[in-house]
């Protein structure tokens, strides 16, 4: 697939990725995988598709995922953002492209603060209280996450709302992880965005976005006209 690994020093830790093509600077696309089992070749056919389509892009593995060592438990909410800047500044040049999964979601919208993002992709994305930033992941992280809506004191919401590029919003029409109000809170706080598109796959899950190879086509679509022009809705 024409892809280049990469290791990249983040504190202690060594990231371990892999980009497109091998001139740093052609690069603006990156992906940020979600939380759990998930690692960067979750999007393996994403961005193959991507690719042959003229999108060279850049993906990590976070702390504790795939091929990057380290425990999870040593490891944050900021403590992601800040691994996702490091890649960022070593692979890619602004204006971006951000692709982010669930977890991942909240990590790119934070980066919205701190590089110029074009385009902010955000597949059945997760968001969460401040309170929870620095709080490793663990057995407290979890309880506080999983405090009846605690997500609604999200700074996601007025950090995208500040946002001014395209947002893209792929949800899952049944999904048991992310509340269908939280992604409806989230596309309506999209108020300054130049282009703004929702759309939710049907009889899709959490885990299975694309449940039918059509449903993955659809989507596509709609990403990369979004990319371009997005619809204005």
């Amino acid at each position: 697939m024409n892809l280049k690994t990469f290791d990249l020093p983040c504190g202690k830790y060594m990231l371990k990725g892999d980009r497109y093509r091998s001139e740093v600077n052609e690069n603006t696309t990156l992906l940020l995988h979600g939380a759990g089992k998930s690692s960067r070749v979750t999007f393996s056919r994403l961005r193959e598709y991507l690719y042959c389509r003229g999108i060279p892009s850049a993906s990590f593995d976070f702390v504790g995922h795939g091929e990057t060592d380290g425990n999870i438990k040593e490891t944050t909410l900021h403590g992601r953002t800040d691994q996702a800047a490091t890649v960022i500044k070593h692979t890619c040049q602004e204006p971006l492209t951000l692709i982010a999964a669930s977890m991942g979601s909240y990590s790119a919208i934070k980066l919205t603060e701190i590089f110029e993002v074009e385009n902010l992709v955000l597949l059945v994305p997760a968001v969460y209280t401040p309170q929870v930033y620095d709080i490793p992941f663990g057995p407290e992280f979890s309880v506080k996450i999983r405090l009846k809506d605690s997500w609604k004191d999200s700074d996601a919401f007025d950090i995208i709302s500040y946002f001014s590029g395209n947002v893209i919003i792929i949800a899952a029409e049944f999904d048991d992880v992310i509340p269908s109000e939280l992604v409806e809170q989230l596309y309506a706080s999209t108020i300054n965005a130049k282009n703004r598109i929702l759309h939710i796959v049907p009889n899709s899950k959490h885990l299975s976005l694309f449940p039918e190879e059509n449903d993955f086509l659809v989507a596509m679509d709609i990403l990369l006209g979004g990319l371009t022009k997005g619809d204005g809705q």
